[in-house]
C-alpha cells in the first residue's frame, strides 16, 4: 500500500513538472526591446524578436534610407515596399551589414522586420536625397 502511494506522488510530481515546462515554452515572448518609428526613422533594438514589427514612412523619390543591421542571434527577414506593393528592398535571413535603400517613387512605404528567436538591431534612417 505504501509503495502505491509513493508511486502516485512521484507521478503527480512528474506531471506537475511537465505541465510547468509546457506552459513556460508556450508563453515565449514575441518582442522585448525598443521600437521608435516615424516619417524619419524606424529604429528597432531587440533582445527577443519572434514576431513582425512594422513602421510606415512617407518618402520622396530620390531619398536614401541608411540601413544598419546587427543580428547576434536567430533569423531576421526584412521587406520594404510601397503602397502598391512594389518592393524597394527584401532580405531573408539577413546578416549584420550597412547599406542604403534608394527610393524610386514618392509615397508611403512599409518597413516590416520579422524575427525568429532573434536578437540584435535594425535601423532605417532617412538620409540625403539624390535629387538636385
Amino acid at each position: 500500500m505504501k509503495n502505491n502511494s509513493i508511486t502516485r506522488i512521484i507521478l503527480c510530481i512528474v506531471l506537475l513538472i511537465s505541465t510547468v515546462s509546457f506552459i513556460d515554452c508556450s508563453q515565449q515572448s514575441s518582442f522585448s526591446g525598443d521600437s521608435t518609428g516615424n516619417d524619419h526613422q524606424f529604429l528597432l533594438d531587440f533582445s527577443i524578436l519572434n514576431t513582425t514589427e512594422s513602421n510606415q514612412m512617407y518618402l520622396q523619390k530620390g531619398e536614401q534610407i541608411n540601413t544598419s543591421i546587427e543580428i547576434t542571434k536567430g533569423t531576421v527577414d526584412i521587406i520594404v515596399k510601397d503602397e502598391a506593393g512594389k518592393v524597394a528592398y527584401e532580405g531573408n535571413n539577413v546578416n549584420t551589414s550597412n547599406f542604403t535603400i534608394g527610393i524610386d517613387e514618392t509615397g508611403k512605404y512599409t518597413f516590416d522586420v520579422t524575427g525568429k528567436n532573434a536578437k540584435g538591431s535594425v535601423h532605417f534612417e532617412k538620409g540625403e536625397s539624390n535629387q538636385g
